[in-house]
């Protein structure tokens, strides 16, 4: 037993699938509907079972997350140019913003970094797998699970199929080189990506969807697929009724309640 494993019982709690969400947004292109007070945004998404977040949300709103049933703190490690959609760059330039040593005396419970691959730049994804290396090295000295994350900046821009084997191919790498979760954008065949993928791994909510119907069975279909949760942003802190659709989300996922029944049960 680890510090790692010790933090990881500790998300799951007892539970199967976890419902997370994501506040991290501004600090990776600072302005985001929804985040403009972190503090009320935090406050929307207490009742879920872990939150993404800076460094610095963190530190101002600590207080927040002093209560025993609030959400674990899971803090964002790095910063890359990809994020940087005022500018709608492509490229996945990287570096470390938060070492992991700080972000565990800020609070955090977790840690998250992306792997950015694929992008027609061989020295820089050398260096981007260097950087991933150095925050595995940091978190295993330390004791604190780190949430790989693939994130497929051109998602909207290329075929299904590319998406998924890319999504599958980078998910694995990261789990070998030491990550032990995985965020993963949702592909047309995801359950090829959880057997590819040695440990748990959720998928993200990327845009905002039409209703809360629709961030249900996305729900459904994510856990179905075998994955151990979803971590939703936009779509759970900019909800009409943020605590509902979680309660329904737990319901979903883990209570084998039908999206459109849970839809009804909860008035979403």
């Amino acid at each position: 037993m680890s510090g790692i494993d010790l933090r990881i019982k500790k998300l799951f709690n007892g539970k199967k699938n976890l419902v997370i969400s994501a506040i991290d947004h501004v600090m990776e292109y600072g302005d985001q509907p929804g985040i403009e007070n972190s503090r009320e945004a935090i406050e929307k998404c207490l009742k879920t079972d872990a939150l993404l977040l800076s460094r610095y949300s963190l530190k101002r709103n600590w207080d927040l997350f002093g209560q025993r049933e609030a959400p674990l703190p899971v803090l964002r490690i790095n910063w890359s140019s990809a994020f940087y959609y005022p500018l709608e760059y492509r490229k996945g330039f990287t570096k470390i913003a938060t070492s992991v040593e700080d972000a565990v005396a800020a609070g955090a419970e977790i840690v998250i970094c992306s792997l950015f691959l694929e992008n027609d730049n061989e020295e820089m994804e050398t260096a981007n797998v260097e950087l991933f290396s150095e925050v595995v090295k940091q978190k295993e000295m330390l004791g604190v699970p780190l949430i790989g994350e693939c994130y497929v900046v051109e998602h909207n821009e290329i075929p299904p199929e590319q998406m998924h084997n890319k999504v599958k191919r980078v998910s694995r790498v990261m789990a070998e080189l030491g990550a032990d979760m995985i965020k993963a954008f949702y592909t047309s065949r995801f359950s090829e990506v959880v057997k590819n993928t040695p440990v748990p791994v959720f998928s993200i909510g990327a845009e905002k969807l039409k209703n809360d119907l629709d961030v249900l069975k996305k729900a459904a279909d994510t856990v179905d697929s075998g994955a151990r949760g979803i971590i939703f942003g936009r779509n759970i802190f900019m909800a009409n009724n943020p605590d509902n659709l979680i309660a329904a989300l737990n319901d979903v996922m883990n209570n084998n309640i039908i999206p459109e029944e849970a839809f009804k049960n909860y008035n979403l």
